[in-house]
């Protein structure tokens, strides 16, 4: 089944719907079908209810801003080695899966946590090479802080 895309009142994209929730906001007053010119934007599909059938809308724009709250990603290893482009933060060397680490800056021994802002892909030489040191105490520097 087809499902609606949601815009907020400001026409950012919130979300797809399913067909039955995008009705239901339609027919309480809570949003708009989109026109594109002198077309309605619909699916061809239709969902019935035992009397009647209606169309499905394929875009909605809400009649109120929706505020969203925007929270941090969660954090996995393959996001981290994307972010730092698959390369040693301290050496610049590629890395590819049998070659790449996860580096704690601020080491993991002394508390540090496994965060966006703490961790840094790392070459399995330059992360031996830093021990359980910050970066300023075993003499090396970062390419780019963390963020």
């Amino acid at each position: 089944m087809k499902k609606t895309l949601l815009l907020n009142a400001d026409w950012s994209p919130l979300n797809f719907v399913s067909p039955v929730r995008a009705l239901g906001l339609l027919f309480s007053g809570r949003a708009e079908i989109i026109s594109t010119g002198e077309d309605l934007s619909l699916w061809k599909e239709k969902i019935s209810s035992p009397t009647r059938s209606f169309d499905i809308p394929a875009t909605l724009r809400l009649l109120e801003r929706v505020s969203r709250k925007i929270s941090m990603p969660r954090f996995r290893k393959w996001a981290l080695f994307n972010r730092d482009g698959w390369s040693c933060q301290y050496c610049a060397v590629d890395l590819d899966w049998q070659t790449v680490t996860i580096d704690h800056v601020f080491p993991k021994s002394r508390g540090g946590a496994t965060s966006w802002t703490n961790c840094v892909s790392s070459c399995k030489r330059c992360n031996w090479k830093k021990g359980c040191r910050t970066p300023a105490e075993a003499g090396m520097t970062l390419r780019q802080n963390p963020t």
